[in-house]
């Protein structure tokens, strides 16, 4: 007759080594490739804030081309802003 708990104890223990075995061949942390890999991490971020910054940019300067060319089609003469100084 089978002991219940006799199989458990088994996969148990069998689980136990396999997971002993994984950090074993597991490469130890290298504090070097880790601070490389930081500062990876940092430039990518530094560029993708720069593309952001510069896809915003260029939106607002297609749309300020799109409006005037859109005021020029339209056959108004006054499309450019003038700004005038404040009278004191």
């Amino acid at each position: 007759m089978a002991q219940p708990g006799r199989k458990d104890d088994k996969v148990i223990a069998f689980k136990e080594k396999r997971d002993q075995a994984r950090r074993a061949a597991m490469p130890k942390p290298d504090p070097e490739e880790d601070r490389r890999r930081a500062r990876i991490n940092v430039t990518a971020l530094i560029l993708a804030a720069i593309l952001v910054l510069v896809g915003w940019f260029l939106v607002r300067q297609l749309g300020q081309s799109a409006r005037m060319q859109d005021c020029i089609m339209s056959g108004r003469s006054n499309c450019a802003p003038i700004e005038a100084p404040a009278r004191d």
